[in-house]
């Protein structure tokens, strides 16, 4: 049996109203709500239910309404039919792949949030990566040509006179063609080495003379405008930061568990479908 198409239709299914207000749930007051045969419903199962879903639960009639519904999700998955399902090994598989992933996702914020990054880390971090920072950047234009005869036709013509943008959004093959050759603003260690030099040797206004060879072609540059980046401060790279020594630790983390994991590869081929 295959579960590609499996839909939760389980909210359309009719309900009757079940009680009042639900009490909330703690590790030390855990009660059943609702009987479901030989199964209870409890409390925590409600909070779990209600703590999962976006819009915030804010009326009695609201707790009603989704209290029927988990009643109905549980009702259907402990059926005659529920049970039967659970007992295919494909059902099976799949109740495993999504009971470790909860648990891994537990067990992941758990870590992040027993995380400690400390002053120390935050500015090392910020000194390698960001106090070096700064200089300035160009805005430009290019016209990017298969062969220097071709560009330097495209030279000849902007000598006399002929629109930059013009002849950029008439010459292929470069993507930046129909914007008129428009790179926005960018930094010189963005781009390839022939092309930033030659940015940066220019003025403002200004085209090169000659063609710039790259491998990706021949290119005809113009320089519009320069401006002066600054530094960025650490409050304003801070998160960045952070989530970044996150994702480090937290590879390291799972990195020690992997290291003491008994973990033997049994056969390669997974059996999954082209």
């Amino acid at each position: 049996m295959k579960f590609r198409h499996l839909v939760c239709a389980l909210a359309l299914l009719p309900a009757t109203s079940l009680g009042a207000e639900i009490p909330s749930a703690t590790e030390a007051t855990v009660s059943p709500l609702v009987r479901i045969d030989d199964f209870d419903l409890t409390n925590l199962h409600f909070s779990v239910f209600v703590a999962n879903r976006e819009a915030p639960v804010e009326t009695t009639e609201q707790q009603v309404r989704l209290l029927n519904e988990l009643v109905n999700t549980f009702m259907v998955a402990h059926s005659e039919q529920g049970k039967a399902l659970a007992a295919n090994p494909e059902m099976q598989a799949a109740m495993e792949v999504a009971n470790a992933r909860l648990l891994a996702r537990t067990v992941i914020n758990d870590a992040l949030e027993q995380m400690e990054i400390t002053d120390e880390e935050i500015e090392k971090i910020y000194k390698q990566e960001y106090a070096g920072l700064g200089g300035r950047e160009y805005k430009a234009r290019h016209i990017l040509l298969k062969t220097e005869e071709e560009a330097a036709a495209v030279i000849e013509a902007l000598n006399e006179g002929d629109s930059f943008e013009q002849l950029a959004r008439k010459k292929p093959p470069a993507p930046s063609g129909p914007d008129g050759g428009d790179l926005g603003w960018f930094t010189p260690d963005s781009m390839v080495k022939p092309f930033a030099d030659a940015v940066v040797a220019l003025e403002d206004g200004a085209f090169s003379r000659s063609a710039v060879e790259t491998r990706f072609g021949w290119h005809v540059i113009l320089r519009e405008e320069t401006r002066e980046v600054p530094t960025p401060k650490l409050e304003q790279v801070l998160e960045k930061i952070i989530r970044g020594l996150q994702a480090t630790k937290l590879s390291a983390f799972i990195k020690d568990m992997r290291d003491k994991a008994e973990i033997t590869v049994i056969q390669t081929d997974t059996g999954t479908a082209e």
